[in-house]
């Protein structure tokens, strides 16, 4: 389990810094070139096709003096921009000096804003209607971080083609994954589209199918236009399409992607509406259309019909079922002679002793000691991630520390010592919820 829990913080620390996988290979660079005896500048280059935003700062430097003060926050601009970010000096002349840099950085504009009209088509085509399921407000399994907090999952078919929600320039794309596990290390491993607008913000189409990505880097596509199709790859349980709309922001001194709301729009003249969980979007562009509800709860969403429908769904075709049930079933149980429940009820009752002692030796085992998860220079793609532990989603909901989520977990185990652990984790979670709000 705590192997588990590691996995578990090095994907989501790889979530958080999205497109991590593919730093190596995108045309970005840091350099400290040297300036004759003037001492040294720090350049950045882009030859990309998105802006980057670039934090700076020094480590370890010794008779220093730079011309502004670090860290230092830039956007590089795309396709062959240089930018001088800082320029070195000996802070004594005659005086040796040297100086070490940290830096991070991510695809887009730190400044971009939303613009106020923005409002974005159902990405799928026109007479085709999909139910959206994880969406703002409504219950959520893996929506958990800023970069994913106001996403939406639409669960369609795999191969439906998937249509640009607005226009934009397409700056990056996954197209070498071929699977799908709900595992930690699948977390950073969904094919994905991310279109960037003209106000700067970014749209991310993920867990597209495999041989599912029709654009590339650099191609401006427009409204409508079919970007790629529908699949189930990375942390996933099954086809759907992940959509958000990110973009940077400052932090202190780093970087890091949040997602914002908006609102989908049906119908000419256009309606908005916001998404929400259960409702069933129908695509129609050609003509006045409503705005679609609220038609299920969070179980239907899930895909469980919950029992009670299911009696009412009975009663209403004319079938008295439950009469006829629990007679039989009373039947069964009084046919059963009283040896045999004495017997049962003593079986059952040595194994809750026996689970119960396993519970314990087992929570006296010395936890393990979790190497934090190292830096990365970039995001990774939005996992999605369908339904993460209670115990995963506590350590998450930590910040990753997890003594601390331990600690918790304990404290739930004193109140009530005959919980399991998810029950115990998922009430510390809540309680963790709670005092935040």
């Amino acid at each position: 389990m705590s192997t588990l829990i590691l996995f578990t913080l090095v994907a989501l620390a790889c979530s958080m810094n999205s497109l991590a996988d593919q730093s190596r290979s995108y045309p970005f660079s840091i350099e400290s070139e040297k300036q004759g005896d003037d001492g040294h500048r720090i350049v950045a280059r882009n030859n990309g096709p998105a802006p980057i935003s670039v934090m700076v700062s020094l480590a370890e430097s010794r008779n220093i003096k730079a011309d502004r003060p670090f860290p230092v926050f830039a956007v590089v601009p795309p396709r062959g921009g240089i930018l001088h970010l800082a320029h070195l000096r000996p802070a004594m002349t005659g005086t040796g000096y040297s100086f070490g840099t940290r830096s991070s950085w991510m695809l887009g504009d730190f400044n971009a804003r939303q613009s106020s009209d923005a409002m974005y088509r159902l990405p799928y085509r026109d007479g085709m209607a999909f139910r959206i399921g994880q969406a703002p407000g409504g219950p959520v399994s893996t929506h958990i971080t800023p970069e994913s907090e106001h996403a939406v999952d639409i669960t369609m078919p795999e191969g439906t083609p998937v249509l640009a929600a607005r226009g934009g320039l397409v700056i990056d794309t996954e197209a070498s994954q071929v699977h799908a596990a709900q595992t930690p290390d699948m977390m950073a491993k969904a094919n994905m589209v991310r279109i960037q607008h003209v106000d700067g913000t970014i749209a991310v189409y993920a867990h597209l199918a495999p041989g599912g990505v029709q654009v590339y880097p650099g191609q401006r596509v427009a409204t409508g236009t079919q970007i790629g199709l529908a699949g189930s790859t990375g942390y996933s349980s099954g086809p759907h399409l992940h959509f958000a709309v990110q973009t940077v922001v400052r932090t202190g001194d780093g970087l890091t992607m949040v997602s914002l709301p908006f609102v989908f729009y049906v119908g000419d003249p256009p309606k908005v509406f916001a998404p929400r969980s259960g409702m069933l979007a129908s695509a129609d562009y050609s003509s006045e259309a409503r705005v679609p509800a609220v038609q299920a709860t969070a179980e239907v969403v899930a895909g469980v019909r919950p029992a009670q429908e299911a009696v009412a769904a009975a009663g209403n075709r004319g079938t008295n079922v439950s009469p006829q049930v629990l007679a039989g079933i009373r039947s069964r149980l009084l046919d059963i002679p009283v040896w045999q429940w004495a017997g049962i009820m003593i079986a059952v009752f040595f194994l809750l002793i026996l689970l119960d002692r396993v519970r314990r030796i087992w929570r006296r085992q010395p936890p393990s000691v979790v190497p934090q998860p190292a830096m990365r220079s970039r995001s990774a793609p939005e996992p999605v991630s369908h339904r993460l532990s209670s115990r995963d989603r506590l350590v998450v909901a930590c910040g990753g520390d997890r003594q601390r989520a331990e600690r918790l977990q304990e404290y739930e185990y004193r109140r009530a010592p005959r919980i399991s652990d998810e029950e115990a984790a998922q009430r510390a979670w809540e309680r963790l919820q709670r005092e935040r709000h």
